[in-house]
């Protein structure tokens, strides 16, 4: 090896095992003795790279970092030793000359060492008299707090410069197992902290309340072990405090609780956490989505008719139920995609799992991409909790997009990853969680023509629509509506628990002869309103409106607040009529053609105070 005189020197002449590396032919230039003791007499002579028991990529920024600050301190470096164990160094670097740096090495473990033994002599030579002060100190310090230490629910130990115990209070007695008289005068350490949970020794020189009263410093462990006298385990946390007698080290303080059923609580909780997210989210889902909704609010997912349409329409629910390919439904309003959405739903392997809906007609975008994604707590103000997003909610089921062409720009883009992918990321999360759902998109407007004005992305107009259905309007397939009224009738009469009523053929003519513009959400509109009102009389349809006026015929559709405030204000007339009675012949129920129970659980139900009708 080339190297001057004064590279020689340098490097004989440093305190601490020192090699001169020159760091482009990976070579040890110059070593002094300490250095080849360390490493060992043929390991100089090896590159210096096969020396390295730690990441050669650390190395190679330790390099870096001497390179621009001339010279630099670092703990990353750990070369093989002599005996072949790695070594804990902290490794010195110089920039010497251009391509060389000068190392030089402190071994941590045999610094450590030396410090104990030095401890060890300091404390021996101190004398027999100066630690019975100490220990007298011990005993004064325990005399002047024993109720305080008695009464204390932590469990507090002192223990001398040389760890062993010189108090126990009864709490710590009481968790350990052990009496005061087992631990008074005995190094606590070998006894309750001699070994990790997972059975590694646990050296003393590693522990933290020896540390405290070594380096002068208050210690605080909130995740440890303390081993009870019968062998078992018990979790703590502990603050151990360096004491001083008149500035000589006494020895520390030690105050700890068990913490074994808090730790097993959290340990459980973790477990039921990992769990809901290894199945995504399972229990969570369903809790969550039974707070809005887990099945569509219709309670039927058959689709009525016999017409070609409502054929050809069953054929395509059951094509697209048997694979996992993403659906888009499109029609006019009230045409049925929703119960279209519900029945490929439940003839699909997913049937289940949750059939979950989200409104893309929202006006809020960053409400319905929290509501779509999904959010950490504290992704954005107001975000107080974990929330799961109905994608995550819609794991191994399906989930409606209703009017997916109201979709903001913003979303489309995330939605479209998220198919792409199958991983789907919520707000303020760094990790991804794999999902597998089927994506049924509902649409009242030419999606393609959206695509083609720019307001809907191209992919996922391509994404979504693998398997096409169009639910025709009510007014292009009117053999349909007999059929669709019958089921509306006895639909509302049993949920209403209302007297039996028929559909007569001049109702069924009235039926077929108007337009529907509402399709069929208004059909079954107008056949709960008009049964309702008949309360068990004939059917009296009010379809007068002709089909030049669109909007006249739009005002007689009713909202389900209509429809209750019809009810109750029927019932209100028979009560009139019946004198504030309920049951008997002449009662509100025999009226109605109800059950007086059912009476008096309508008037319960609707608030009515029956006694006022007494005196009409």
């Amino acid at each position: 090896m080339q190297t001057t005189p004064d590279s020689d020197i340098l490097v004989a002449t440093q305190p601490l095992p020192s090699v001169l590396l020159n760091t482009q032919t990976d070579r040890i230039e110059a070593f002094n003795i300490a250095a080849q003791r360390m490493l060992g007499a043929g390991a100089v002579e090896r590159p210096f790279s096969k020396l390295l028991a730690s990441d050669i990529a650390l190395v190679a920024v330790f390099f870096d970092a001497v390179a621009h600050f001339v010279s630099y301190t670092d703990r990353t470096i750990s070369l093989m030793g002599a005996d072949g164990q790695p070594l804990r160094l902290q490794t010195y670097g110089i920039q010497h000359q251009p391509a060389r740096v000068l190392l030089s090495f402190l071994d941590l473990d045999e610094l450590d060492r030396r410090n104990q033994r030095e401890e060890l002599n300091a404390h021996q030579s101190a004398g027999l008299m100066q630690w019975q002060n100490i220990y007298g100190f011990f005993r004064e310090v325990e005399a002047q707090n024993r109720l305080i230490l008695e009464a204390a629910g932590e469990g507090i130990y002192g223990i001398n410069a040389e760890g062993k115990a010189t108090f126990v209070n009864r709490a710590a007695q009481e968790m350990l197992g052990w009496s005061s008289d087992d631990l008074i005068g005995r190094g606590l350490h070998s006894i309750i902290h001699y070994k990790h949970l997972n059975g590694e020794h646990f050296p003393a020189h590693e522990c933290p309340i020896y540390e405290s009263f070594r380096r002068d410093k208050t210690m605080r462990v909130e995740d440890d072990v303390f081993w009870r006298k019968d062998g078992k385990p018990i979790l703590v946390e502990y603050v151990s405090t360096p004491i001083y007698d008149h500035n000589v080290l006494a020895g520390a303080v030690v105050i700890f609780r068990d913490v074994t059923e808090r730790k097993e609580n959290e340990r459980a909780l973790r477990e039921a956490l990992a769990q809901v997210e290894d199945l995504k989210v399972k229990l969570e889902q369903e809790n969550d989505y039974l707070l809005t909704e887990i099945r569509s609010a219709r309670s039927h997912t058959g689709v009525v008719g016999v017409s070609s349409s409502i054929k050809a329409l069953n054929a395509q629910i059951d094509l697209a139920a048997k694979n996992d390919a993403h659906v888009l439904v499109s029609g006019p309003i009230g045409s049925g995609k929703s119960l279209t959405v519900s029945a490929i739903h439940e003839a699909s392997a997913r049937q289940r799992r949750p059939l979950t809906r989200i409104a893309c007609d929202q006006t809020d975008t960053d409400e319905l991409e929290a509501e779509l994604f999904g959010y950490r707590r504290g992704a954005f103000p107001g975000a107080s909790r974990d929330t799961v997003g109905k994608l995550m909610m819609a794991h191994n089921g399906t989930l409606h997009l209703d009017e997916v062409s109201a979709l903001p720009a913003k979303i489309q883009a995330r939605l479209y990853d998220v198919l792409k992918s199958g991983h789907v990321r919520r707000l303020g999360d760094s990790s991804e969680t794999p999902v597998s759902i089927k994506v049924i998109a509902t649409t009242s407007r030419n999606l393609a023509a959206e695509v083609r004005a720019g307001r809907f992305r191209q992919d996922l107009y391509f994404a979504l629509n693998v398997l096409p259905i169009t639910c025709q309007p009510l007014n292009q397939r009117p053999e349909d509506i007999p059929y669709l009224a019958r089921h509306f009738l006895d639909r509302i009469t049993r949920r209403l628990r209302l007297p039996k009523a028929r559909l007569t053929n001049a109702n069924m003519s009235a039926l077929k002869q108007y337009d529907w513009p509402g399709n069929v959400r208004e059909l079954e509109n107008v056949i709960e309103r008009t049964a309702i009102l008949a309360q068990g009389g004939p059917l009296r349809l009010d379809l007068q409106v002709g089909k030049d006026d669109p909007d006249a015929r739009s005002d007689k559709v009713m909202s389900q607040e209509d429809l209750r405030k019809l009810e109750i204000e029927n019932f209100e007339n028979a009560l009139r009529r019946a004198k504030g009675r309920i049951s008997g012949k002449s009662g509100a129920a025999a009226l109605l053609g109800i059950a007086a129970t059912t009476a008096y659980s309508k008037a319960k139900t609707f608030g009515i105070d029956v006694t006022k009708f007494a005196t009409d």
